[in-house]
């Protein structure tokens, strides 16, 4: 598998969209601050494949960027030659997520949906396996090549994924307790379950033969005397029936003259209703017959009222006619005055504002005078002032002592003299350095000396160590051999074959061997490695310091060389400077003396320029004097035309006010055309107030004329029809035989009527019910006769029957449950029994799983077999990466490393350099990666480095053995935070963080 293009957009801290492109990329690093996000590129690819995360939450909520409402990781990737493009999108929404996955193909140049969704069938790996194949952690390897050995096995087990197996051993395990716990339940519950026997169910089945049997011959009796029953009370019912209702009857009787009564009042009640549509006709008549009357009064009065006020509006419309005249006569006049005025205020209005432009003009071309003036004073002050600074630099110029030959000869030797003191620097900081180097470098030789005796030290305590260590082994061996062999013995009887020998065992010759003790090595085994470590630690220092000692060397060589040179050069400037001055000289007084002669020539220079410039400016104030003198007599001349303008305008002004206030009596235009207006307007508003109230009176009095007409007929209308109405009340009272008094006291309410009939109508009905039911009665009873007593004796009679049927019917019941009860536990014990064997048996199994599985044993045998076959494939990785020098060996169960180079010299692992130890874990990460990937083609690896700092001699080792992995085609990414490696790659892919999320960004 071969990364092509990864794109993300809001996945973890890469908030907007970035685009990794693989496709120009073999080997590079992956840069960054802690953060920013340098692992979350490899999270996204395996959450694009797989929608997990390995040591993160796989939650998709919980992977989306923080203030984001979706993701989204596109990845493309190349696998046996066909490209294919894994897209996987989360959105929120509300409530609910929306989850989508996109598995593509392309197929002649176009993207198809694959056939299969899972992306196991493509890469042949599921998500464990790729994440340990491709993404290689070097510093665990490291870890594991130099930890002890039940540290390795604990860091090859979650290497290589074989912690499954103690997981399953723990599963198993508690498999096992959970059995064991659920069988002890069930044999609790069987103990105290009580199942009845069989003998017990029999004797019960036949029990409930029985009651079956007699509960029938029970229940028909209960129903025989249950009928009997019945019939003795509904007799005795009967019976007391007949004597109530016929004391209702009686009762019911005597109130037969009321409904008589009540029946004489009904029918003139209804006689009356039948002619009370005429009798409200009338009345309806008689009512408006009086109210017509009272609207003809009131309108009379009205009409008498509104003549009145006709009358006097038509005396006051005579009146303003006479007086309208002679006030139209005045308003005339006043407008023919008016007329006049208007043209005088023109005219007025015309010569003010010519008086206002003359007034204005004569203003202006005061303030131009004015300004001509000043301009003119001010331009004479600076014409004697530039004279006078003209005059005051000329003398300056003529006393100044510069000396022009000497300063060009001291500017031709100023840059030899700046290079000879800088020069003269360089030398003195380069002196000071060289000393400093001389006391580091005894500094360092003195450390040196020190560590090779502490070394000599260590090696002689580690050999002592060691000596000690192999004595006790070797003791420890011939008294496990001595042990051996009485254990041996103490099982063989004379006569017997001896199973190591194949002899035949003789007691006779048997050698007394006495019981030997071992002896603990635990302390000198921590001792050895204690000075092995110390003895390490001490080579390791050696080495720094030997290569800082001669890097002082070198460096020192370097400032001597530097300083040599510097000399040489300083002695030829200063030849240069000596064949151009010619006498001793001292570079301060030749700086101090150009420096004067260089101010004097300044101040000359700048003399000189001044003197240009206010001869320019001398010249310019006196053109400008002459031309402000020309231009402040045409300003007096402009000035005295505008005085007599204004002087001329403002005469003809007040004869034009004075012929307008004759005319205006006084007042202002303005005021006399308000007036005329005013006069017309409260005129013609009078005499429209006037004509309306005349025609306003004309119109009520005739409306209130037409009002009391209509009244009058109304009235006649009315009385006509009254009496119409009260002819035919007459005849309908004559036709019911009643006179009006009569028919009044008849009449009655609906609701009264509906009463009184209601009463007779019940009346009627309960005689006829009673009468009827009575007869009834006494037919059904007949000459029959019962009381009480019978009733108690029968009711006694069926209650001891229905008792003894209840009684057996609860017996029955109960067998029944029982049975069935018995039945179900005797079933349920069954069961539990199958049950409880069957668990006894997964327990049994998953015990012995368990034991099997122990770490002591299977998993033992599974991670030696495993360490073994990558410690082959590593070797010869190794050697590839090395060129042949290094050869990986497991012994005693510690690494090795034989050094061809050095007639293989073999080596501890511990005792490697930085780079030696990166190639020799790497080594091993390539090997389980490829036992791992089952032989699936590998396009790309991925290391995360475990370094904390490299030295430069490390850093080139691991930079050349990341090369090599470049030259077999494939893609290597470096996650690193070490900046000098990263350098050292061709590209870096960096991760910035930024306030809008991280970016890529590709060195």
């Amino acid at each position: 598998m071969r990364p092509i293009e990864l794109i993300v957009e809001g996945f973890t801290s890469f908030r907007s969209r970035q685009v990794l492109d693989f496709s120009s990329l073999d080997l590079f690093a992956i840069t960054g601050a802690t953060g920013a996000g340098k692992t979350s590129l490899l999270d996204a690819i395996t959450f694009a494949l797989y929608d997990k995360v390995a040591q993160k939450p796989n939650s998709s909520r919980e992977l989306v960027s923080q203030g984001a409402a979706q993701l989204k990781v596109e990845f493309r990737f190349l696998m046996r030659q066909t490209e294919y493009r894994a897209v996987r999108t989360w959105r929120n929404r509300g409530k609910t997520d929306v989850k989508n996955f996109l598995l593509e193909q392309l197929i002649n140049e176009e993207w198809d949906r694959c056939p299969t969704q899972k992306i196991e069938e493509i890469l042949g790996m599921d998500f464990e396996t790729f994440t340990r194949v491709i993404i290689l952690p070097q510093g665990q390897f490291d870890e594991f090549l130099k930890g002890e050995a039940s540290k390795r096995r604990e860091i090859l087990r979650q290497l290589a994924g074989f912690q499954i197996f103690e997981q399953m051993r723990k599963e198993a395990s508690d498999r096992t307790s959970r059995f064991k716990a659920e069988r002890e339940g069930l044999e609790k519950v069987l103990a105290g379950m009580q199942a009845p026997t069989l003998e017990e169910v029999r004797e019960r089945q036949s029990e409930l033969e029985q009651l079956e049997i007699a509960i029938p011959e029970l229940d028909a009796k209960v129903s025989h005397g249950r009928k009997l029953l019945e019939s003795e009370q509904r007799l005795f019912e009967q019976i007391q029936q007949y004597g109530t209702i016929s004391k209702h009857l009686e009762q019911l009787q005597q109130n037969a003259n009321t409904i008589k009564e009540r029946e004489a009042q009904l029918r003139n009640a209804q006689l009356a209703n039948s002619i009370v549509g005429t009798w409200t006709l009338f009345q309806t008549a008689r009512k408006r017959a009086d109210i017509t009357l009272t609207e003809l009064t009131t309108a009379n009065h009205n009409l008498s009222k509104a003549k009145l006020d006709l009358e006097q509006q038509k005396e006051n419309y005579e009146q303003f006619r006479h007086t309208h005249l002679e006030t139209q006569k005045q308003i005339e006049a006043q407008e023919r005055n008016l007329a006049l005025a208007e043209s005088l205020y023109i005219q007025q209005q015309q010569a003010e504002a010519e008086l206002e432009r003359a007034q204005q003009n004569m203003a202006e071309r005061s303030q131009v005078l004015k300004q001509s003036r000043q301009g003119l004073t001010q331009a004479e002050r600076e014409f004697h002032d530039t004279e006078r600074q003209l005059q005051k630099i000329e003398t300056e110029i003529t006393n100044g002592d510069r000396d022009s030959l000497r300063l060009a000869r001291l500017r031709q030797i100023a840059e030899p003299l700046a290079e000879w003191q800088l020069r003269q620097d360089d030398l003195g900081k380069q002196q000071q350095k060289f000393q400093l180097l001389q006391g580091e470098t005894h500094k360092l030789t003195q450390q040196l000396e020190r560590i090779h005796q502490a070394i000599a030290n260590a090696d002689h305590e580690f050999q002592a160590v060691s000596d000690r260590l192999s004595t006790a082994e070797a003791s420890n061996l011939e008294a496990l051999q001595s042990n051996h062999i009485n254990a041996l013995r103490s099982e063989l009887h004379d006569g017997d074959q001896c199973p190591v020998c194949n002899n035949l065992f003789r007691l006779e010759d048997v050698i007394e061997r006495l019981e030997m003790e071992l002896i603990d090595t635990t302390a000198t085994i921590a001792q050895k490695d204690l000075a092995e470590r110390q003895l390490v630690k001490l080579n390791e220092d050696r080495v720094k310091v030997t290569t800082s000692l001669e890097s002082l060397h070198h460096q020192q060589r370097e400032q001597e060389r530097e300083i040599t040179e510097l000399e040489a050069q300083i002695r030829q400037v200063q030849s240069q400077i000596d064949n151009l001055f010619q006498t001793s000289w001292q570079a301060a007084d030749i700086l101090r003396e150009r420096q004067a002669l260089e101010n004097k020539e300044t101040t000359y220079q700048q003399l000189i320029t001044a003197q240009t410039e206010i001869a320019i400016a001398h010249q310019t104030n006196e053109n400008n004097l002459k031309t402000l003198r020309g231009t402040q007599q045409l300003a007096q001349s402009e000035y005295d035309k505008a005085e007599l303008e204004r002087s001329l305008r403002q005469s003809q002004l007040q004869e034009i006010q004075q012929r307008l206030q004759s005319l205006t009596n006084g007042q202002s235009y303005t005021s006399l055309q308000q007036l005329v207006l005013q006069s017309k307007l409260e005129l013609s508003d009078r005499l429209q107030t006037i004509e309306t109230s005349y025609q306003q009176a004309r119109e009520i009095f005739v409306k209130r004329e037409e009002t009391a007409t209509k009244a009058q007929e109304n009235y006649h209308s009315v009385i006509s029809e009254r009496s119409q109405h009260e002819i035919t009340w007459q005849t309908e009272l004559k036709s019911i035989n009643l006179s009006e008094s009569e028919f009044l006291a008849a009449q009655a309410t609906r609701s009264q009527i509906e009463a009184w009939q209601k009463e007779i109508d019940n009346y009627q009905r309960q005689h006829q019910d009673l009468t009827t039911r009575v007869q009834i009665l006494a037919e059904t009873i007949g000459d029959r006769h019962t009381d009480e007593q019978a009733i108690g004796k029968l009711s006694a009679d069926l209650q001891q029957l229905e008792l003894e049927l209840k009684e057996a019917s609860e017996h029955r019941a109960s067998l029944k449950a029982w049975l069935e009860q018995a039945q179900q536990k005797r079933q349920e014990s069954q069961e539990l029994e199958t049950h409880k064997i069957s668990l006894q048996a997964q327990e049994q199994t998953f015990y012995t799983l368990a034991q099997d599985l122990k770490s002591d044993k299977f998993q033992e045998y599974i991670l030696d077999s495993l360490q073994q076959e990558l410690a082959t494939r590593a070797s010869i990785l190794l050697q590839q990466l090395s060129d042949n020098r290094y050869i990986l060996q497991i012994e005693s169960g510690d690494y090795w490393v034989s050094d061809n180079w050095n007639g293989g010299e073999k080596r501890r692992i511990r005792t490697l350099s930085g780079g030696e130890t990166f190639a020799a874990s790497l080594a091993m990460a390539l090997a389980l990666s490829e036992k791992l990937s089952m032989g699936i083609e590998l396009g790309s690896l991925f290391l995360d480095e475990g370094f904390g700092t490299l030295d430069s001699e490390t850093l080139e080792s691991v930079t050349q053995i990341l090369e090599s992995l470049r030259q077999q085609e494939r893609l290597i990414g470096v996650i690193t935070h070490i900046q000098s490696l990263a350098d050292r790659l061709p590209t870096q892919i960096h991760v910035r963080k930024s306030p809008n999320g991280s970016e890529l960004v590709m060195i």
